[in-house]
């Protein structure tokens, strides 16, 4: 049964906060929806931030022409979460989500042809996954159209490189579902490791040296350079590293004012000269330090990673020894983007605010696990050039912009 409007805006606002909390969602990212009536259906706003959202700012939009009431621009998502309401009409509450295991999962392409018994009674037997097309465009639209139409008894649907769909009845059911989801594709990964590997017991860490044996790039190292975080302030940085030991760093001659600044600098004192930003931090985790291991770079596989990260990521080494010539390597492999990799040690990103910062921490761990579960699967599938380019020009032009005046 529709919701009333003003419980329906509650339902929006609150599910929003839950997804972040859970772990479904990050900034902006996904979109979520409640039924209304037989014609209508609210929806989150475009580019506004989850934590901070109000039932007033909650969009009312017309199922047949994706019409909307009011000043306050809907989701770009909601023709999506209108076929979802006109194919299914026990449907109440649609979400959308950018969740890690689910999106890793529909890069491969494959259909999860057979649920696992634990998850069938939330799930059904099958879980489809949609054809790539380009976020927020009339062909994505027909796509996942497409797919919701063939598969009328599904309630989850992945969208390659993207993200997942879930719907349900009521809030409770649309979550439950795309928890579940979530649930099923993790263990998905962790089967095809075990299935490939033949190790008779999963480990992540076990999974990333499989990665890097597979690829003739020995093991994890057991231990990485802190390469440290910075925040520049006119012709000068500050720069914490160590832990929390910190120097103010000359931008011109890269020497320490109140203290011997350590070689690192050197790196951030590049990135500055070749980047437009203000903030540079260190990545270390374990998927970020294994695909650096590999001294390869990085092709987008979700399209969020083309958007926020850019079109490609190189990796570039840090030789103790020959600091200079890696600095300016580095600082010149950033330019146009927001992430190097460095050899066997991570990677740096660059940003303008706290949220810029988040929001490339997530993505290049979530694109860095892709690229190992799908060199695991032997499907590496890559979003294409085109639609990257694009992506990534309009997120420089417009949604970044927008985000930081939230």
């Amino acid at each position: 049964m529709a919701y009333e409007i003003e419980e329906a805006k509650r339902l929006v606002v609150e599910a929003g906060k839950r997804l972040l909390e859970n772990g479904l969602i990050a900034r902006t990212w996904g979109n979520v929806s409640a039924r209304i009536s037989d014609t209508q259906f609210v929806i989150t706003p475009s580019g506004r931030a989850y934590d901070t959202l109000t039932p007033e700012e909650v969009v009312v939009v017309n199922i047949e022409d994706c019409t909307h009431e009011g000043d306050i621009k809907p989701s770009s998502e909601k023709g999506v979460h209108a076929d979802a309401y006109k194919h299914h009409p026990t449907v109440n509450f649609v979400i959308h989500t950018h969740q890690k295991a689910a999106t890793i999962v529909s890069i491969t392409g494959m259909n999860i042809t057979n649920v696992y018994n634990e998850f069938r009674p939330v799930l059904g037997d099958y879980v489809p996954v949609a054809d790539y097309a380009m976020s927020t465009t009339n062909s994505l639209r027909k796509k996942v159209e497409r797919c919701i139409m063939e598969n009328p008894s599904c309630r989850a649907i992945m969208l390659m490189h993207h993200g997942a769909l879930t719907f349900g009845e009521s809030f409770d059911e649309a979550f439950e579902v795309a928890e579940a989801l979530e649930a099923l594709c993790e263990k998905v990964l962790k089967d095809n490791y075990l299935r490939h590997s033949w190790a008779k017991v999963y480990s992540d860490e076990d999974k990333r040296n499989y990665f890097l044996g597979k690829n003739g790039a020995g093991q994890m190292p057991e231990a990485i350079c802190d390469l440290g975080s910075s925040v520049r302030n006119g012709n000068m940085f500050t720069l914490t590293y160590d832990g929390d030991k910190k120097v103010d760093v000359d931008m011109t001659t890269g020497l320490g004012v109140n203290s011997i600044a350590p070689k690192c600098a050197k790196i951030h004192q590049a990135i500055y000269e070749t980047e437009d930003c203000t903030m540079i931090k260190h990545l270390a985790s374990p998927y970020v330090v294994a695909v650096s291991c590999t001294g390869e770079g990085m092709l987008p596989m979700i399209d969020d990673f083309a958007q926020i990260v850019g079109t490609d990521v190189k990796n570039r080494p840090w030789v103790d020894g020959d600091t200079d010539a890696c600095a300016k390597a580095i600082g010149e492999a950033v330019d146009n983007r927001n992430a190097v990799l460095i050899e066997g040690h991570g990677a740096m990103v660059t940003g303008n605010t706290e949220g810029d910062m988040q929001a490339l921490e997530i993505i290049m761990d979530k694109g860095c696990q892709a690229v190992v579960d799908c060199d695991i699967f032997n499907r590496p599938h890559y979003v294409p050039k085109t639609e990257c380019f694009l992506m990534r020009t309009v997120y420089l032009a417009k949604y970044s912009k927008q985000i930081d005046k939230k």
